[in-house]
């Protein structure tokens, strides 16, 4: 099964669930209204965001040999001082070189009425080595509507198990990437978004790379079948 595959397997199996969907409140990119910023009108319909990774974990789950451990909550830090998931699977493909997925829900509660808003933890290996949190921002300013949401998450599970997948976290900042995007970030004074980008495509490419003792990179090969990307001998 190639990715294109498993994904038309998700959407149909999400299609079957009967989620609630919303159009683009802000059509054309246009600016949002400042009262926006502050305003959660309906945090019950991110739950979609739940429902979405279900759908993938259903669908890996039936390839051969994956594993799927139900995780109990935890924290979502290495230090445990920061926030907390409620619930979450870590799936794993027996295929060599691949990284486990990290499917993590948390409840964040808003402070002005007893609904939770449902928030979507994506990482890989260990809580802690985070992909990426879905949605980043549940206030009606950021909302670009159902589908937008559905998209990233497609994409970021599609980038770790499409692979190759590359993450990497040194003090204060962080960097991953996959063929067909990238991202970086952090607080700590680190390399530039390009040397980033370049370093994970060498390490995508199996050179050996040497970092500082206090950097941790995850290289991730494909779980499915397909044509394999040529990273070339230089990334």
């Amino acid at each position: 099964m190639g990715l294109g595959e498993l994904q038309a397997l998700v959407a149909a199996r999400y299609d079957g669930m009967g989620m609630p969907s919303w159009s683009n409140p802000h059509p054309g990119m246009g600016s949002p209204r400042d009262e926006e910023y502050s305003r959660v009108t309906a945090p019950e319909r991110y739950r979609i965001a739940y429902a979405r990774a279900r759908a993938w974990a259903d669908a890996l789950a039936e390839m051969p040999g994956v594993e799927v451990v139900a995780l109990a909550p935890g924290v979502l830090d290495d230090e445990g001082r920061v926030r907390r998931f409620e619930r979450g699977l870590r799936l794993a493909s027996p295929r060599p070189g691949t990284l486990p997925l990290l499917l993590l829900e948390r409840e964040t509660r808003l402070s002005d009425r007893e609904a939770t808003l449902a928030v979507l933890h994506i990482s890989v290996v260990r809580p802690a080595v985070a992909v990426a949190m879905l949605p980043d921002c549940g206030c009606d300013a950021c909302d670009f509507g159902s589908e937008d949401l559905l998209h990233a998450i497609d994409q970021t599970i599609g980038g770790i198990v499409g692979g190759p997948f590359v993450a990497v976290r040194g003090p204060g900042w962080h960097a991953q990437w996959h063929p067909d995007g990238g991202s970086s970030g952090g607080t700590g004074r680190g390399r530039s978004h390009r040397d980033l980008m370049a370093l994970c495509r060498r390490l995508a490419g199996g050179q050996d790379v040497r970092l500082p003792d206090d950097v941790e990179v995850f290289v991730g090969r494909p779980w499915l079948d397909g044509d394999a990307v040529d990273m070339g001998p230089g990334g």
